[in-house]
């Protein structure tokens, strides 16, 4: 429980700070270099303390006008939300679909190969190179698959989602490949192959069972690529989502709560997956 505390204090105490960095930072326009005004940082925490002890989240600036915080978080909030999970989730799903279960099949080479070629292009780079596409679609075809306006309902969520999940799958499958081959090797399983078990049943009852640790431990990593990538897209998609709050203000209050927004969607995501792993187990698996 201490330990608990002591985490939680820590999180809260360099978010603060990150989102404190305009503020403590400036540049010396005499030397060149750079200033650390430490000294602001209790006043900077104080002001952040009694807002949220108000009951009040602040404001930020949005063009010319100020508005509440907590007027504009709940959408926002569920938007990033939904493209993070969905994004998880496919890349999760994808990896053991393609992975484990249908991994001796001929189709499932070729889509390796191409994630292996993917998995060397930036995350930035094959974001760009997706919007020209989608862009180029639209020329040719008519068919509009992106939008750049706030207001596009679907194609401005599925579009970003999808890229959001590219760099999780990528990792996932890569990691999901490699311990299939080595768990294949062990001793157990060419023992079951012997006695004739079919390779859905050793895939579900024996490998999976092996995989999952594997899976779980790796999940952090995951999350992370999927937020990562999730403060590319958003921005440069114009997507109303809870990174509008960190690239949109100067301000410590609208960064504050737009990290700390982060971190929560990060541990909804990371519990979702785990229950999701929990369900599939206690429905397919034997123990």
């Amino acid at each position: 429980m201490v330990r608990a505390v002591q985490q939680i204090f820590i999180v809260f105490v360099l978010i603060l700070l990150l989102a404190a960095l305009p503020k403590i930072v400036s540049v010396d326009s005499i030397e060149g270099g750079l200033e650390w005004n430490f000294g602001s940082l209790p006043e900077i925490y104080g002001d952040f303390i009694t807002e949220i002890s108000h009951g009040s989240l602040g404001s930020y600036q949005l063009g010319r006008q100020t508005r509440p915080i907590a007027e504009d978080i709940g959408d926002n909030f569920l938007t990033s939300l939904q493209i993070v999970l969905t994004g998880v989730i496919s890349a999760v799903f994808i990896s053991l679909i393609f992975g484990v279960f249908i991994s001796r099949l001929r189709p499932t080479k070729i889509f390796g190969m191409i994630l292996n070629i993917l998995a060397a292009i930036p995350d930035f780079i094959i974001i760009v190179m997706s919007m020209i596409l989608a862009v180029k679609v639209y020329k040719v075809t008519g068919i509009r698959v992106i939008s750049l306006r706030p207001d596009g309902g679907a194609l401005n969520t599925w579009f970003p989602t999808m890229l959001v999940a590219i760099a999780p799958t990528l990792y996932l499958f890569k990691l999901v490949s490699v311990k299939y081959y080595q768990t294949s090797s062990e001793d157990y399983i060419k023992t079951a192959v012997a006695k004739g078990m079919g390779f859905s049943y050793i895939n579900f009852q024996h490998i999976y069972k092996n995989l999952e640790p594997f899976i779980k431990a790796e999940l952090v990593k995951v999350i992370s690529l999927a937020i990562g990538n999730l403060f590319i897209i958003e921005y440069i998609m114009n997507v109303s989502g809870i990174t509008k709050f960190v690239f949109q203000s100067h301000e410590v209050q609208p960064i504050a709560i737009g990290l700390f927004a982060m971190l929560l969607i990060s541990f909804i995501v990371y519990v979702s997956i785990r229950l999701l792993f929990y369900l599939f187990k206690r429905g397919f698996i034997y123990e």
